[in-house]
């Protein structure tokens, strides 16, 4: 056990203020050091703060005092006496370890580093010892610290977006003696400030960054002077791509670097989709690795690795998607999940041999994934999991049948934004929602919520009609419901819903429907499907959902089929039905409750 973890017992949030206050007065002090009050501390502190003479410890201060004064005399000195026995890299290394920024209700981290994910990202780049390497968001343990700690020479510029982080940055760089280790304190949206003496933006041979999953910008961010922004606008909506874009922008022209970001990064439209694409155009994407969720202790969301490249020799024109998802490169642990090392040597591998590897890998060229940078849009397994069954897939069978995209069979129709302002149950016309499905398939429209907006001709295009078929989008994929007769209300399908209304006599509404019903289309949407922490598909994606070509004979067959069918067990459930409640009547009985209890009329 390590001598510092006693000091749970008084909390985190009490003694890990005090240990970095202790870290910095050895640092600077070089040593232990007694002390017989909480003044002696204060005094210290000043001390080494105006030694270390970095504006930023300021914030560090601040913070420590807080803490310092809610203390009690007697747990502070068992705080201060515990960690003056360890030394200053024992205490930010167990600092390191065990602080998360949101146990202090504060966002400073973007998300704690997966030690595993940052040895694979610095594997990628392959830094040699006499390059430059740059973190413009970092925090304090990312991928920058194993970079100096392999090399202490190693010429490192970090640039963090909160000056509380950037004091962390300094204590860890202090005690794993970086001696060309330069920090600074600003969001890199905003400035960068690693520029030289003619006031030139500096540019470095290698990078990886976490940029924050969770910031927002009160304005947009147009092409600044350093150029960082020149693939288009910077929203509050697409920050994570600016973040992206102003890593590239500070590469040199053979420079290259990894960057984490979130599923919800690689699609969309908006400016978010503009500055992809163009960066995907300009062919600075090499590859993307797709990892499952929780291998970050402060989110579980999934997370993707992609690599940029200024110099691109073997991928030129293309892009490599991995599908890092593999049993044996993943180790599974209880507080969040780590790669093992055959992952990273795989991983490796096909970056530097890009190949194609059922169920792993697929190169496809830029001009085929300017839609979406989705890995499960590439990548093709033989097996998925649909409904909570494991399945093994045919894919030779899959890829010879002969289908056609939907979109050239049936007219897809969006759905109305609705907005809770704008309804009002006594509005005669209807609106559906997904929670509208019964599970039977049908409507229960005595329930639907009226819309203000009744007498706006527009809203009629979301009608819905006599064989319509009504597809959830998004949420719960897939749901569907055909409209076997004339709605008797008007009634509108909300935004994640579609409406999708064959226009070829050559096939049959009810049919159609049941095919969206199938295994088929439920394996269309697992590969296709988008989103974080919602599932979404794209309408885009919908308009091809591949349908079995089917003469119309065969067609009316099934539905004849599934008709016939679908009448027995009905009937079989009916008289199901009638002999639980005969049961239930015989149980009553035996009770005596038919003497006790009679239904009222």
């Amino acid at each position: 056990m390590n001598n510092l973890d006693t000091l749970n017992q008084y909390g985190l949030n009490n003694s890990l203020p005090i240990l970095c206050g202790i870290a910095l007065i050895k640092i600077e002090k070089r040593g232990s050091i007694d002390i017989n009050r909480k003044q002696d501390f204060k005094m210290l502190l000043d001390e080494a703060i105006k030694e270390a003479n970095f504006e930023v410890l300021l914030e560090l201060k601040n913070w420590i005092t807080l803490a310092l004064s809610s203390l009690d005399d007697n747990v502070f000195f068992d705080i201060y006496n515990v960690a003056n026995r360890s030394t200053a890299l024992e205490i930010m290394d167990y600092f390191n370890e065990v602080f998360i920024g949101r146990m202090f209700n504060s966002r400073l981290h973007a998300i704690k580093s997966n030690k595993t994910l940052s040895k694979l990202a610095i594997s990628i780049i392959n830094l040699n010892k006499n390059e430059t390497f740059l973190d413009p968001v970092a925090t304090k343990d990312g991928a920058w610290l194993q970079i100096l700690k392999n090399n202490p020479d190693q010429k490192i510029i970090l640039q963090t977006v909160h000056p509380l982080e950037a004091s962390f940055v300094y204590l860890n760089a202090k005690v794993n003696q970086g001696k060309n280790v330069k920090i600074y304190s600003q969001n890199i949206l905003t400035g960068p400030k690693y520029i030289n003496e003619r006031n030139e933006l500096i540019h470095f041979d290698a990078s990886i960054a976490a940029p924050p999953l969770d910031l927002r910008m009160s304005g947009n961010l147009i092409n600044n002077s350093y150029n960082l922004f020149k693939y288009g606008e910077v929203s509050s909506t697409s920050n994570d791509w600016g973040f992206a874009s102003s890593v590239i922008g500070s590469l040199n022209e053979n420079g290259r670097a990894a960057v984490f970001l979130a599923n919800g990064s690689l699609f969309g439209a908006g400016n978010r989709k503009k500055i992809r694409n163009n960066i995907l155009k300009d062919d600075k994407i090499e590859a993307i690795i797709s990892f499952p969720e929780r291998f970050f202790v402060d989110t579980s969301l999934p997370i993707n690795l992609i690599v940029f490249n200024n110099h691109k020799i073997n991928l030129e024109d293309k892009v490599l998607f991995i599908d890092a998802n593999q049993p044996n490169w993943i180790q599974k642990e209880k507080i969040n999940n780590s790669l093992k090392s055959e992952g990273i040597e795989s991983i490796i591998d096909l970056i530097r041999n890009p190949r194609d590897i059922p169920n792993i890998s697929k190169i496809k060229s830029i001009n085929e994934c300017q839609d979406t940078l989705m890995v499960n849009k590439y990548v093709i397994k033989d097996h998925i999991m649909l409904n909570g069954q494991e399945y093994n897939v045919n894919l030779d069978v899959l890829n010879k049948r002969k289908t056609i995209p939907i979109k050239e069979i049936a007219d897809i129709q969006r759905g109305y934004n609705m907005m809770s302002n704008k309804e009002d149950k006594n509005c005669d016309l209807k609106v559906l929602k997904i929670s509208d499905f019964e599970e039977d398939g049908s409507i229960n429209y005595a329930a639907l919520t009226g819309v203000k907006d009744s007498r706006n001709g527009s809203l009629y295009e979301y009608r819905i009609h006599k064989n319509d078929i009504i597809f959830s989008v998004r949420g719960s994929l897939g749901k569907a419901v055909f409209i076997e007769n004339e709605p008797k209300v008007p009634t509108i399908i909300s935004s994640n819903l579609v409406i999708i209304r064959p226009k070829s006599e050559m096939i049959d509404f009810k049919w159609l429907y049941l095919y969206l019903n199938s295994l088929f289309t439920k394996y269309f949407l697992k590969r296709t499907e988008s989103g974080t922490t919602v599932s979404i598909l794209t309408i885009r994606d919908l308009e091809n959902l591949p349908v079995l070509i089917s003469p119309k004979e065969q067609q009316k067959e099934t539905v004849d089929f599934y008709t016939k069918k679908n009448e027995q067990v009905t009937e079989l459930q009916n008289k199901l039905q009638k002999e639980k409640d005969n049961f239930k009547l015989q149980l009553g009985k035996m009770f005596g409750s038919d003497k006790v209890f009679t239904e009222k009329y």
